[in-house]
Parts: structure tokens; C-alpha cells; sequence
């Protein structure tokens, strides 16, 4: 009787789970980043250097500063252009040979490689991307909540299986947005780690559910592309599959060149906003997801009152650069620019502040006195950090 027992609760644990791919199960930790999915990477007998985890560009590219200060030398050069988020051509040093490579106790290897101004756009942290397409087909799990990416994982029987569309380059997910008028949006979305929001492209500019809405105008750094523009607004609800999201905040871009330019393969792109609320798992190959929701999930939306974001560079010389801005906040209205230096915040200067921490701390209305430098001038500008956007309730 016992041995009877014994194989129904095998049974039942391997109905549990199920194992659609190879035994080799591998797991790279990761860290919270400004929102970017950071993880330790090795260039072949270089020192580390923090990498963004990003789906929606392939392959491996590094930071200019992070390889001047490594002094890497590699054979094969090639000057070229890029586009990314943002309205520029960018150009970058492609480099042809293939790059080895590890993570954690793993090793990969890159044949497409470029050198491009990273720091400059996204802050002093980042010292490159690496995109899926180095893990060779290898299906990948992304768990927001313990921090790791899973090589060949477990597929445990609560995970909803959504079909997605593979080009053998980017993943499209397909999403419903629900307007505030009751009207839909839908179609497939970018599946972008490297993005913190979702954020809809330009085709989407004259929708009338979009202009009648409550909304804000920005201007940010954008990726590789150079400077975004376009609109923020709150949405009353998401689906994706038969999960549904509430009161999400969206960006529309207005930009002309660039991922949020008009695009025939997808509409959107859809960041770690979203794709925090679960667990998933990537099969591209199979054209698959399995998504589970996690404790992140439906995470309440605050009011939108930070009207700038700050970010900080590798001269330690230079304050905090203003790397987005709202129109509608307290501190545009005061003179506050994009790209603007801070020097220093509520007379201290920002060399001695956390600016993680700094930005945790702050709250609705708090007042700032900043002292600003743009070219040669200083000046300063008293505000407080308005509610300028508020979700419906």
C-alpha cells in the first residue's frame, strides 16, 4: 500500500510541472538598476562591468567610457550608424570580431558588437547591453521578485501560455489598451527589457481617445537615438491574455525616426513597468510565453508629481543631468530644461546625496530649491513637486 501511495505522489509532482526543455538549467543573478535589469558581464580577460539585460536590442554593445577605461583592444573595426529610441542617427564603432564573454559562471559569445555613448544617455551605472540572442535559442526565464534569469527552466502548470510573434530578431506580444472614452487599442507590443514604461509609437499621435485624454507632455534622453518626445497619459485598463492591469501610465511618442516611429510590426513597446507584475518565461523560437503573476502584480499607480527625472555622469565634476522633464511640472514652469545640470538641491550639493535614495524619499508637493547650471550660466529655482497628473479613480 505504501509503495501505492509513493507513485500517486510522484504523479502528482510531476504533474505539477512540466520540463519542455533541455536538463541544462542555468540562473544569472540580477539587480534593480533604475528600473533596467542589470547584470555582472565579462569580457574575455577584462574586469566586469554592469550590463542591461535588453530584449529589444540584439546582441552586445558596449559603453565607449567603459572600453577606453578597460583599454580593450580587439582587430576588426567598422565605423557605422545606429538608430534607437529617440530622433538621431547615432554613429558607433561595429566591431567584427566575435567577443567571449560570461555571466556569473557561464560563458557566451557575441559576433555583432558595437561601441557606442551609453553613460552619457542612461547615467554612469551602465557599461553596456546584452540582448537575448546570445543564450543561442536557449528558452529563458525573468523572475522580477528573487532577481534571476533561468536558462532552460521548469514550466509549473500555473503559468498561462500566450502565443507571441518572432521575427528571429525581436518578440512581439500582443496587448489590449482600454482608453478612458472606452475605445481600444490593440496589436502587438515590442517585448523591451531596456524600457521602463510602455509606451504606444507615433502612428497614435491624432487618435481622438488620446488627445480627449488627461495627459502631460515630456521630453527625455529616449535610448541611442538621442532626445524622445511625445505625451504621458493614464489608461483604466490593460489585457494581456486574460490578466487585466489598472490605471497604468503609457507614453505616445511624436518622434519621426526611431523605435517609436511608426513601425508595421508592432504598435508599441512594453517595458518593466509590465512585465514585473509576473513571472515569465521566453521560448522565441517556439513563439511562446508562459507568464504567472507575481506579488508585483497590479502594484498601485501613483499620481504623477516627479516632473523631472536626474540622472548622474562619470565626471564626479558635474552635477545631476536633467534626463526628462514634464511641461506640466512645478520645475518647467520655474525654467528647468532638459539636460540641464543640478548642482546642487536644496543647497547641498548632489555629489553628497544618494541619488537613489534622494529620489525614493520624495513626496507630493515637497519643496526644492535647485541650483542649476546650463553652459556657463547659474542660476537658481524654488519648486515643489506638483501633482500635475492623476489617475482615474
Amino acid at each position: 500500500m505504501k509503495y501505492f501511495l509513493l507513485l500517486i505522489y510522484i504523479l502528482f509532482l510531476s504533474s505539477c510541472s512540466k520540463k519542455l526543455f533541455s536538463n541544462n538549467e542555468q540562473t544569472i543573478k540580477f539587480k534593480n538598476t533604475d528600473s533596467h535589469i542589470s547584470v555582472n558581464l565579462k569580457i574575455e580577460n577584462y574586469n566586469k562591468g554592469c550590463f542591461y539585460f535588453d530584449t529589444g536590442s540584439g546582441w552586445l554593445a558596449i559603453d565607449n567610457t567603459f572600453y577606453k577605461n578597460q583599454k580593450m583592444s580587439f582587430n576588426n573595426f567598422t565605423e557605422s550608424e545606429i538608430i534607437g529610441v529617440g530622433n538621431n542617427v547615432v554613429k558607433n564603432t561595429r566591431i567584427m570580431d566575435t567577443i567571449d564573454f560570461s555571466l556569473g559562471n557561464y560563458n557566451f559569445y557575441s559576433e555583432y558588437n558595437t561601441v557606442i555613448d551609453l553613460k552619457n544617455i542612461l547615467g554612469k551605472y551602465i557599461d553596456g547591453i546584452v540582448g537575448f540572442h546570445n543564450f543561442r535559442g536557449a528558452p529563458f526565464k525573468i523572475d522580477y521578485v528573487t532577481r534571476k534569469i533561468t536558462l532552460n527552466p521548469e514550466i509549473e502548470e500555473d503559468y498561462q501560455e500566450i502565443k507571441i510573434k518572432f521575427n528571429g530578431y525581436d518578440m512581439f506580444l500582443p496587448m489590449e489598451i482600454i482608453l478612458s472614452n472606452g475605445k481600444t487599442i490593440q496589436g502587438n507590443f515590442l517585448i523591451d527589457t531596456g524600457s521602463k514604461k510602455i509606451a504606444l509609437t507615433s502612428e497614435f499621435t491624432n487618435n481622438k481617445g488620446i488627445i480627449n485624454s488627461k495627459r502631460t507632455t515630456y521630453k527625455n534622453n529616449g535610448g541611442a537615438g538621442g532626445v524622445s518626445q511625445g505625451y504621458t497619459f493614464f489608461v483604466p485598463e490593460l489585457k494581456i491574455d486574460k490578466y487585466k492591469l489598472t490605471n497604468r501610465l503609457i507614453d505616445i511618442s511624436i518622434d519621426t525616426l526611431g523605435a517609436l516611429s511608426k513601425d508595421e510590426n508592432y504598435i508599441g513597446i512594453i517595458g518593466n513597468d509590465v512585465l514585473d507584475d509576473f513571472d515569465i518565461i521566453y521560448a522565441p523560437s517556439q513563439s511562446k510565453i508562459w507568464i504567472k503573476p507575481n506579488k508585483n502584480f497590479n502594484k498601485p499607480t501613483e499620481d504623477l508629481y516627479k516632473g523631472f527625472a536626474m540622472i548622474e555622469v562619470v565626471d564626479t565634476n558635474k552635477g545631476w543631468l536633467v534626463g526628462g522633464i514634464y511641461e506640466e511640472c512645478d520645475a518647467y514652469k520655474q525654467g528647468l530644461r532638459h539636460r540641464d545640470e543640478i548642482i546642487e538641491i536644496n543647497n547641498k550639493p548632489v555629489q553628497k546625496l544618494n541619488r537613489e535614495k534622494f529620489i525614493k524619499k520624495l513626496k507630493p508637493n515637497q519643496k526644492l530649491k535647485l541650483k542649476v547650471k546650463r553652459k556657463n550660466e547659474y542660476f537658481e529655482i524654488n519648486t515643489h513637486l506638483n501633482v500635475f497628473l492623476k489617475k482615474d479613480d
